[in-house]
């Protein structure tokens, strides 16, 4: 019996479902064309993708095993079995998978990236210092909408969906996949009443010698609404008390409120200027 016209159109509708993010029946078809043609790559290649995008980590895991097994020659379904069994905590089989491609862990963690990430209908441009090719650590303060936390340990995908550029160096900008590990830092903001650039990096200073994260965010540029790309707002203004708009607003990341306290009562003593509207998220 022929079945490869059915199987071709059924390959085919599964793809349309997918590309119209129905996810439940493009599953349901892949599957069952698994069943007509078990040695059919196709199938077992969407449905890793899928299951990737949706951070279905096992599901992800076995069929991308199940496509380089078709098709050894499949560089991209290496990878998502890297990042699948990465997601699973199986970091034997990802480290084996990076080494094919040639990867050096202490290359890899000598500039940051730049993460993407997606919250409350608009994305948010993160920095963060790679671990290997899809664990990065949260090097910036996030949105407390976001609920990210400084030093959260994220997986990111392989490809950049952009890239910054400093001092005529191009950063690439990566989309995030979940959060792999938690972080024990929480997120704090205040209203610094000074215009000091002085005053401000003390600030900085303070922060970075006693370990505690440390961010600007009166004016954040670096989030964006899916809509409008080119429109960079004023992203933490939502933070803003209304009548205090031309103060300066800073984030802190400490694991303790006593820890910002402090670090913000001495900050006073030094600098001679002033801090209100203390909030902990």
């Amino acid at each position: 019996m022929n079945i490869e016209p059915e199987y071709n159109k059924l390959l085919e509708e599964a793809q349309r479902y997918e590309r119209g993010g129905d996810s439940y029946n493009a599953i349901k078809l892949y599957r069952r064309l698994i069943k007509m043609e078990p040695e059919g790559v196709a199938p077992y290649r969407r449905l890793s993708l899928i299951y990737k995008s949706r951070q279905e980590w096992k599901p992800a895991l076995h069929y991308s095993k199940r496509t380089v097994a078709l098709d050894a020659t499949d560089s991209t379904s290496w990878w998502n079995l890297a990042i699948a069994a990465t997601g699973l905590k199986k970091y034997r089989l990802a480290r084996s998978i990076w080494a094919k491609f040639g990867h050096d862990d202490r290359a890899n963690a000598r500039h940051p990236l730049g993460l993407q990430i997606r919250h409350q209908g608009q994305f948010e441009i993160l920095w963060m210092r790679p671990l290997d090719p899809c664990r990065g650590e949260i090097l910036s303060i996030p949105h407390p909408g976001s609920g990210l936390h400084y030093k959260q340990v994220m997986l990111y995908d392989r490809h950049p969906v952009g890239h910054h550029v400093i001092n005529r160096r191009r950063i690439a900008i990566q989309a995030e996949l979940g959060s792999h590990r938690l972080s024990p830092f929480e997120t704090f903001s205040c209203l610094l009443h000074t215009g000091s650039e002085a005053a401000i990096l003390k600030l900085d200073q303070m922060c970075r010698k006693a370990g505690v994260g440390f961010e600007v965010w009166s004016n954040a540029l670096r989030a964006f609404t899916p809509e409008h790309r080119r429109a960079f707002p004023e992203y933490y203004a939502d933070l803003l008390p209304k009548e205090e708009r031309d103060q300066c607003l800073v984030a802190l990341a400490a694991t303790h409120e006593a820890e910002v306290l402090h670090l913000l009562d001495a900050w006073q003593l030094v600098s001679l200027e002033a801090y209100s509207d203390l909030r902990a998220y």
